[in-house]
């Protein structure tokens, strides 16, 4: 009996998985036939999208586009195709922008599908904030075959799912999901805010005619110099100052400023003018306080023969400020840490030698101080360069020679301490001259006048900003004396 009912429930077990399996084999698919949603009728001019989802018109890819206009509360502005390659502002062309968030807004305009279609047939728009008097949202895309399609955005869904959205022309409403809200946004937050034309740091001879103002003061001009400019000047590297022109410009500074205008940005654009129309001087004064006449800072260079004109804003409490740029023409903000070489002293671009020349460059050097006038002539280079004196003495060899470069490495230690506190020569002495001629003429005169047991206020050419320690000046006369007594000169020696 036993084995009987086992035999049953066997036999009942493969017959229940036999039904089981034809259910979901044959029945399932069958019913799932029945009961799948029926696409939807289309409007004339839509498209049926994936799922039956509905399309509000083509879609259009970014190689497809050749006009896309936008109204939103925020103003306007269009993109339009120049060639195959290139999509621009329209009356913005020289403005950079973030390439990501151009593909962001040509795939929602271009992709319309709608996760609804609330009615076909509405009879108060102003429900969706879509009506005339809503002045909602819109855009207008345009092929390059030429169809264009006009498009309202009107409110969101109180879910935040996306907004009711219209087609002009039809009575239907749709739903776009919220990628969409990226056609509301200011054109301000995809423009690049970028400060200067990127500058190559591999060549920065075509970074050029930088200054800095402050207060409506310059503070520093400098040139870049040609190969020939260099020869004919005997200038000591690329740059020099124009202003002041006494001094000699800072290796790393200047490559310091290079690396900041090959990538100079801001934080964030506030204002945007068009490329034929500068900014009105009243609007940047009067909104961000940027004073073109009477500039807290301007910045100026040119970079492959265009100017850009930089002028800041003063900055608050926070360290902020609004900043102009000529060559974008638009406003940014930033921060003084992003730019902090706008409060730079002139210390911080002046070499710290005072002295900067190649022996090979210089022609004649007069050393004036205490017992000692002598001057050394110097021709030639190299090792075989030939120095005479005004005593009678040379030309130098061997040791004498070797004395000599010991006395001009002296020369070339002598740096800059600090600024000088006290700049009336009339009420100090003039301890020291010492007269260097190059061998294109260039003549710098250094007058040396201590003002302090150790500091030593000193001029170039009648101007000067700085002191050096009296203690370098005294070692230069006393290694002018060795070298006319005959004795050995130790550039290392304090004395």
């Amino acid at each position: 009996m036993i084995n009987k009912q086992k035999k049953i429930i066997l036999i009942v077990s493969i017959i229940a998985l036999v039904l089981t399996i034809a259910y979901f084999a044959v029945i399932l698919p069958l019913v799932s036939a029945v009961t799948e949603e029926e696409p939807p009728e289309l409007l004339p001019g839509e498209i049926l999208g994936p799922n039956n989802r509905i399309l509000m018109m083509e879609h259009i890819e970014n190689a497809d586009l050749a006009r896309l206009e936008v109204h939103n509360e925020n103003g306007g502005y269009t993109f339009y195709r120049y060639d195959k390659e290139n999509i621009y502002l329209e009356d913005m062309e020289g403005t950079p922008y973030d390439l990501s968030a151009l593909s962001s807004i040509i795939v929602s305009a271009g992709y319309t599908l709608a996760t609804e279609r609330i009615t076909t047939d509405c009879q108060d728009f102003s429900e969706y904030g879509l009506a005339e008097a809503d002045d909602p949202a819109w855009f207008v895309i345009t092929t390059v075959t030429g169809r264009s399609h006009k498009i309202y955005i009107g409110d969101p869904l109180v879910t935040g799912a996306g907004y009711y959205c219209k087609y002009e022309g039809r009575n239907a409403v749709y739903v776009l999901d919220p990628s969409i809200s990226v056609l509301l946004e200011n054109k301000n937050n995809f423009i690049t805010p970028l400060l200067s034309y990127p500058v190559s740091t591999s060549n920065g001879g075509s970074f050029d005619d930088f200054y800095l103002i402050r207060d409506n003061e310059i503070i520093v001009w400098v040139d870049y110099l040609t190969a020939a400019e260099i020869s004919s000047t005997a200038t000591a590297g690329e740059y020099r100052f124009k202003i002041p022109a006494q001094y000699e410009t800072n290796p790393t500074s200047m490559s310091i400023l290079l690396q900041l205008f090959a990538s100079y940005y801001g934080e964030e654009v506030v204002l945007a003018g068009k490329t034929s129309k500068m900014i009105d001087e009243k609007i940047l004064l009067e909104d961000y306080g940027i004073n073109l006449e009477k500039p807290d800072y301007e910045v100026h260079y040119s970079y492959n023969g265009i100017s850009n004109y930089i002028v800041f804003s003063e900055q608050d409490k926070e360290g902020y400020m609004y900043v102009y740029s000529s060559f974008f023409n638009f406003v940014l903000k930033i921060h003084i840490s992003q730019t902090q070489f706008i409060e730079w002293d002139l210390l911080d671009f002046v070499d710290t030698p005072v002295f900067r020349k190649n022996i090979n460059d210089v022609a004649s050097i007069r050393i004036e101080g205490r017992d000692v006038d002598v001057t050394f002539k110097l021709n030639g280079e190299g090792e075989t360069i030939l120095i005479t004196a005004s005593n009678g003495d040379g030309p130098y060899l061997g040791d004498d020679l070797k004395n000599f470069r010991q006395f001009y490495k002296s020369l070339l230690s002598m740096k800059i301490e600090d600024y000088a506190e006290n700049k009336d020569v009339s009420s100090l002495e003039c301890i020291a001259t010492f007269t260097i001629v190059t061998d294109a003429g260039v003549k710098s005169e250094y007058k040396f006048y201590p003002y302090s047991t150790r500091r030593c206020f000193y001029t170039v050419n009648g101007k000067g900003e700085f002191y050096t320690l009296r203690d370098q000046v005294d070692k230069i006369i006393n290694d002018a004396e060795r070298i006319m007594n005959g004795e050995p000169v130790n550039s290392d020696a304090k004395e």
